[in-house]
């Protein structure tokens, strides 16, 4: 019960802070682009925005995290699930190139260190494994449909 207590207080607070900057950004909107009160209630919003995307984020892994802990068949799947994307990962890896690309403008991008071999390695990877996951994807929902006229 105690922990309800304290998460239904952090979401009031939350709340209340969320609503003050938005009232605050509201009242000072101006045509005026030049406006710095604006431009600095946008940015506050903005890094507010961040603040919650990342109390989200450590939420969701600290209370996914406990589950896990807890559940030993949730821990098996976890591990499982994680095997498999290392997998699909050192796979892409081994396929991916570091070539640099030929083409219009490339050497710009050389030159100021925007494209490098590491650069484009693991670009290759994550190319891959798109492609890796894709075809998984449309695999299983080719034989989910295939395996439901079976049944």
């Amino acid at each position: 019960m105690k922990f309800a207590k304290i998460t239904s207080i952090m979401l009031w607070v939350i709340l209340g802070i969320s609503l003050f900057l938005i009232i605050s950004l509201l009242s000072n909107l101006d045509s005026n682009m030049a406006n710095e009160s604006m431009s600095t209630w946008i940015s506050t919003n903005l890094y507010w925005t961040y603040v919650l995307l990342g109390i989200a984020c450590v939420a969701a892994l600290v209370l996914e995290f406990g589950n896990t802990i807890s559940d030993k068949k949730a821990l098996k799947g976890s591990l499982i699930g994680l095997g498999f994307m290392g997998g699909v990962i050192l796979i892409s890896y081994l396929f991916s190139d570091s070539a640099i690309p030929k083409f219009y403008g490339a050497e710009k991008f050389v030159a100021d260190g925007t494209i490098t071999p590491n650069i484009m390695l693991w670009t290759g990877t994550g190319l891959i494994a798109t492609y890796i996951l894709s075809a998984i994807a449309l695999l299983a929902i080719v034989w989910s449909s295939i395996s439901s006229i079976f049944r």
